[in-house]
């Protein structure tokens, strides 16, 4: 059985290198890298335990979208399924921002760069 996966968005990545620089100009460098391992982990744990991860809480933040969201660390990530395997992370907000606010204009934002991540991972398992 192979290993659920998470690919990120442009916008995703965008995120997560701004948290980064912030990370680094706020602290150092090591911490920054240190914060982002621990991102990165917590994107793995999405991928590999998104069924369980729903709460009312955060359903009822993410009700004026698709995406669904969970705590890491600081920063909530906004992800959506595409299938049994793989997930796709679209954001990150630090934990104080108004969430249903930036989900909601993520969402018109990021369709597009959903819409190429899902096509790029059914040709790569297309693939023998």
């Amino acid at each position: 059985m192979s290993r659920s996966t998470y690919h990120l968005t442009e916008t995703a990545l965008t995120h997560l290198e701004k948290v980064l620089r912030d990370t680094a100009r706020r602290w150092d460098w090591r911490q920054a890298e240190t914060y982002r391992d621990a991102l990165l982990r917590g994107f793995q744990y999405i991928a590999d335990h998104h069924k369980q991860l729903h709460s009312p809480h955060r359903n009822e933040l993410t009700k004026v979208t698709d995406f669904c969201l969970h705590l890491v660390e600081h920063h909530y990530v906004a992800f959506k399924v595409h299938d049994r395997g793989d997930v796709i992370i679209v954001g990150l907000f630090f934990e104080g921002m108004n969430l249903p606010v930036r989900l909601k204009e993520l969402q018109s934002l990021s369709l597009e760069e959903i819409a190429a991540l899902q096509a790029l991972i059914a040709a790569q398992k297309a693939k023998p």
